[in-house]
């Protein structure tokens, strides 16, 4: 069965940031192209067998059952909701950042 995939208004604004940084600061439009790219089809493939990919390994994390999926050097997180057979993905952020924090500083403030 195929699941809906849903952005957070964050992780939009997240994508957009990151395409933005590749194509204006490190001046490669091109990278930046398929970037967004990779990001569009890595969110669409969420949309048959979501749990594919790991759940965090994080004591703190691991109870909200966020999985992650590598595109290039970010991560995307995602939670599926099973009874909706939805999938909705939180965040996207650079693969080198505390993305640990900044996850569970998110969860404290939702």
């Amino acid at each position: 069965m195929n699941y809906t995939v849903e952005l957070s208004n964050t992780a939009e604004q997240d994508i957009n940031e990151s395409v933005r940084y590749v194509t204006l600061q490190l001046k490669n439009p091109i990278a930046g192209r398929r970037l967004l790219g990779n990001t569009i089809n890595c969110v669409d493939s969420l949309e048959s067998f979501p749990a594919r990919f790991p759940v965090i390994d994080d004591p703190i994390l691991v109870i909200h059952q966020i999985h992650f999926v590598p595109v290039q050097n970010y991560l995307l997180f995602y939670q599926i909701h099973e009874p909706s057979h939805t999938v909705m993905v939180l965040r996207f952020l650079y693969g080198k950042s505390d993305w640990a924090s900044i996850l569970k500083k998110d969860l404290l403030c939702s």
